[in-house]
């Protein structure tokens, strides 16, 4: 893209609502310093980003949502979450686990008895969830189109650790988990379930057509392009959302004491999501969440976002008994498709946090970065 089209979108950026003790002008000035510098730099063609500071919330949106017809980002742009998506995976767990219908101690074997496999039997539904069953891979091979080769998959996969002793960022774990948990269709329960009880009407697995011309496109390579249909694409990183939405649902994860009174399963699933059970060498493995004690420094958190130490095996250790989700923490996720970057963090004691949807992917560390100084320019109470 030109950089007089960056220049022109860049100009338009449009914000919403009052943050707390800092004008509505200087939460977009700061907002504006992060991302404007590195859309340019990544040539990325459009940014919603929704911001929690101390309670109150701000929406700025820059850019396009598609490059040839010129539509405008907004709050309720619909993005592709990417890998966030596995939040959702984690927080619908939690549900089913205050609801009695799922033990994250029971063998998976129980769960899909045609799971045979000796390699198996150790391995409980929490390695799943958690990316430590011993090395499942990062994605599942291209041939896995079926039933019947997903399962050949499994059988065939021999574990390169024990099950609970090395954590290995996958899709094919915990998309396999969220395919197991629940007793049906996965994309109804996740409605049911959570969708609709935090009120989130623009955050689809499927798309419906009548929400396709609020979808953005993404690009790669200068070309537009949307994920690919794919077996546990649901469960792994198939949900799209709005900064709109993902900020109700990071405020509820924030602060789940403000949720209503009849969403108690949904209040305890929420802490369930965050609690801890197991650790690396910096952080927490959650269901679906990464999770640091508070403070944490930036440069923990950008070196971790590096793909290169993201997802290598890592050795960890299990917290028994399961260490319970705290205020004190930074918690977040990143997500990407082939044309979607996304990114949410929060800290529940400040009630402070940020989500940066774009449609273009770019490194896990800028975003990180980019985060950060808007999070501690908040923090400061003045724009940087």
């Amino acid at each position: 893209m030109k950089k007089s089209l960056f220049c022109f979108v860049l100009l338009s950026l449009s914000v919403r609502c009052v943050a707390a003790d800092l004008s509505s002008q200087q939460v977009t000035s700061l907002v504006k310093a992060a991302i404007e510098p590195l859309m340019e730099q990544q040539a990325i063609p459009g940014m919603s980003v929704a911001v929690l500071y101390k309670g109150r919330t701000q929406f700025v949106n820059a850019g396009v949502a598609d490059t040839d017809s010129g539509r405008r980002v907004t709050e309720n742009t619909l993005f592709e979450l990417g890998s966030v998506s596995k939040t959702f995976t984690g927080t619908l767990a939690g549900i089913l686990i205050r609801n009695g219908e799922l033990r994250l101690n029971e063998p998976v074997q129980k769960v899909w008895p045609q799971l045979t496999g000796a390699q198996w039997r150790p391995v409980r539904m929490l390695h799943l969830a958690t990316y430590t069953a011993g090395g499942l891979p990062l994605q599942l091979p291209e041939a896995v189109t079926d039933q019947a080769s997903l399962l050949r998959f499994y059988q065939e996969w021999q574990p390169q650790a024990a099950p609970g002793t090395v954590r290995q960022y996958s899709n094919a774990s915990i998309g396999l988990f969220g395919a197991l948990m629940v007793k049906g269709d996965f994309e109804a329960a996740m409605v049911k379930s959570l969708f609709q009880p935090l009120r989130l009407t623009r955050t689809f697995i499927t798309v419906p057509p009548s929400m396709m011309v609020n979808y953005a496109w993404g690009y790669k390579n200068g070309q537009p392009v949307r994920v690919s249909p794919g077996m546990l694409d649901a469960e792994a990183y198939g949900v799209k959302s709005t900064a709109r939405d993902m900020l109700t649902f990071m405020q509820a994860n924030s602060d789940p004491n403000g949720l209503s009174a009849g969403n108690a399963v949904l209040r305890n699933a929420i802490r369930t999501a965050q609690s801890r059970y197991f650790r690396t060498a910096s952080f927490y493995q959650g269901l679906g969440w990464e999770i640091y004690d508070w403070p944490v420094s930036a440069d923990t958190l950008i070196a971790d976002s590096e793909n290169g130490v993201a997802l290598k095996p890592q050795p960890v250790t299990r917290v028994e008994p399961v260490g319970p989700s705290r205020r004190a923490s930074w918690v977040h996720k990143t997500g990407s498709t082939n044309g979607f970057g996304a990114y949410i963090a929060f800290i529940p004691e400040k009630n402070t946090g940020i989500v940066m949807l774009a449609n273009k992917s770019y490194p896990n560390p800028l975003r990180i970065r980019a985060a950060w100084q808007i999070m501690q320019a908040l923090e400061q109470g003045a724009a940087e």
